[in-house]
């Protein structure tokens, strides 16, 4: 090879190089990561899996306040009962296991976030929670006995209840769980105000609509009943309106950042 043509071939490996070895640390840094969320979600499964473990033993106690709250529970299919009791199982053991869900989440994504974004991902992380404690909180001691109560009490003497053990359960998760999902609404609006998706003005414009939304919301998220619907509805609304008087504090804090 003549002189002229290795300097070229120098001059070229140079730049290929780097590529490769940038490359290979971005690799590196990749396979890390993968690693690592690997060993944050096999920690929640397995908190997952001793919740849900602590649901199963729970399951009967959970079946006696039902019963305690409607009389005689039955169920229609074979393995009915069985499938109820592993549906509490795994409620509870999504509900106990949250936090270590949300703790490895944190400990995965805060070494790459500002200090700025730590304190507003800190404040959301607290807000979100606290409205999800609320939701379930105003779901299980107003929703629930409210709505069965309601409902229970328009049997007569002829037509007496005879309550579905599933269905129950899924009327007690509706009036319940469901409430700490809606509760989310101003945490999530407020984060979409802050990243820039959404204004104040935004809000207000399209009050109309998103308050028709929240009725739609409420009947697609709790039983078919209007009792319920109502009692979702009407909190929801105030959650918007909150999140529309908060929305400017935040856009004021986003352009000064």
């Amino acid at each position: 090879m003549s002189e002229p043509e290795a300097e070229a071939a120098g001059a070229l490996a140079g730049p290929l190089g780097q590529l490769v070895a940038m490359l290979e640390e971005e690799g590196e840094a990749l396979v890390e990561h993968l690693e690592e969320l690997r060993i944050r979600l096999l920690i929640f499964a397995g908190a997952f899996l001793a919740a849900a473990w602590v649901g199963w033993l729970a399951a009967p106690r959970v079946l006696a306040g039902f019963q305690q709250a409607v009389g005689r529970l039955i169920f229609v299919a074979p393995a009915e009962a069985f499938m109820t009791r592993l549906r509490i199982a795994g409620a509870l053991g999504l509900l106990l296991s949250l936090p270590v869900g949300i703790y490895q989440a944190w400990r995965f994504v805060a070494p790459a976030l500002f200090p700025e974004e730590k304190r507003l991902a800190r404040l959301f992380v607290w807000a979100s929670s606290l409205l999800f404690a609320g939701g379930l909180a105003f779901g299980y001691w107003v929703v629930y006995p409210v709505s069965l109560s309601f409902f229970l009490r328009l049997g007569t003497e002829g037509l007496r209840p005879a309550v579905v053990v599933s269905q129950h359960l899924s009327f007690f998760l509706g009036t319940t769980l469901s409430f700490g999902i809606a509760f989310q609404l101003p945490a999530a609006l407020l984060l979409l105000v802050r990243a820039g998706v959404l204004t104040a003005e935004r809000l207000k414009e399209v009050r109309r609509p998103a308050l028709f939304a929240c009725v739609v919301a409420a009947a697609a998220l709790t039983p078919a009943d209007v009792v319920s619907l109502a009692m979702m509805a009407v909190p929801l609304v105030c959650l918007y309106e909150a999140a529309v008087f908060l929305a400017p504090r935040f856009e004021r804090e986003s352009s000064s950042a």
